[in-house]
């Protein structure tokens, strides 16, 4: 048995409703802690009769208009980004810009990491989540694997790699084309140092690696845990960092750049899976990290991880779905149990060909 903990407080609370004609109502918030972090996640189940306050449906009229409108200046398009886009300097990568099917990586014009890449998924300007294929999504990856690749063997100094996604302006991002954003640094950033810093003790403290136990913990509660693709397992997070966050561990490599084609193939399929699903919850905008660590800084205790979230749904006036509970204290806010949300989930993982 690991020393995993899986702690749930509840909290009354009292009020009287306006709604109610001012009759007293009972809520009861459950509180939930991180096993490994110790980070707070908070669930008021009478939240689910109220979620449109916080998730409306998506407007079609105002996608369809964001997509037109956007179509006509997007430097990611096919006719524009070869003129619009920068390269990396030919002692680099003498071609410049690394390329994978449809996929197209370059350096960010604005970067935040000493190799801050963009990559272009597709041709296509726009895509509902149920048409991010695994071929679009697996070529990004490969496309972003190469270019790790390339750094390790030129700058030993690059320990830590974050293979980013932002999906439209409520997540982030700064243009509609689908995109993927990758950090390559000597420095891991504020959460991918926690995590790394929280599995180094856990592993001295436990002689075993903290994501290894939590899987078979999983696995033996069930509730929780999804599906199996490849090396990859996929499990639903106890105390989410995001609404309706998945997360998928690799049973064995911490570094990004030492996965294998099929560790990416199978973890392409996943998000794919994962995409579709969140699209079957009415969502459309979303973020992803995958996050690892370089093999030769012998940190024993880490797995390469993947933590994917979903976010505001576009119509007018919204509202952005990070306030203070997130943003300053750290915290989220639970809409869907994630205990629900594997159930739903992993009917998108039948018929896995892994």
């Amino acid at each position: 048995m690991s020393n995993i903990k899986f702690d749930i407080f509840d909290s009354d609370s009292t009020l009287l409703n306006p709604f109610g004609a001012f009759a007293e109502e009972a809520h009861t918030v459950k509180v939930r802690k991180d096993p490994l972090l110790g980070d707070i996640s908070v669930y008021n189940p009478r939240l689910k009769d109220k979620v449109r306050f916080f998730f409306d449906d998506c407007d079609p009229g105002l996608i369809e208009k964001m997509v037109a409108d956007s179509a006509k200046t997007c430097i990611f398009c096919p006719d524009r980004f070869e003129k619009n886009t920068p390269q990396y300097p030919s002692r680099l990568l003498p071609e410049g810009r690394v390329r994978v099917g449809e996929a197209v990586l370059f350096p960010n014009l604005f970067p935040i990491s000493k190799y801050h890449s963009v990559i272009i998924l597709t041709k296509s300007h726009f895509l509902k989540l149920s048409e991010f294929g695994p071929e679009i999504i697996e070529n990004g990856l490969k496309a972003s694997q190469k270019f790790v690749k390339l750094v390790y063997k030129t700058d030993p100094s690059e320990l830590f790699v974050a293979v980013n996604a932002n999906y439209l302006f409520p997540a982030g991002a700064t243009l509609v084309h689908p995109h993927l954003q990758m950090l390559v640094s000597p420095i891991a950033y504020s959460y991918h140092e926690r995590l790394i810093q929280a599995c180094r003790s856990y592993y001295h403290d436990n002689s075993s690696v903290y994501h290894l136990d939590l899987i078979q913990e999983e696995k033996h509660i069930g509730s929780r845990y999804v599906a199996q693709t490849g090396g990859w397992h996929w499990l639903t997070a106890f105390s989410p960092m995001g609404n309706n966050e998945v997360i998928a561990i690799h049973e064995g490599e911490s570094d990004f750049g030492l996965l294998g084609d099929t560790d990416l193939v199978a973890l392409a399929d996943g998000i794919s899976r994962v995409l579709a699903f969140y699209e079957s919850l009415s969502h459309l905008s979303f973020n992803y990290s995958i996050l690892s660590v370089r093999k030769s800084s012998s940190e024993r205790g880490f797995r390469c991880l993947l933590k994917m979230i979903t976010r505001q749904n576009l119509y007018p006036n919204y509202r952005n779905d990070d306030y203070f509970l997130q943003k300053l204290l750290h915290s989220e806010l639970m809409i869907n149990l994630p205990e629900e949300l594997a159930s739903g989930l992993s009917p998108f993982f039948r018929r896995i060909p892994f």
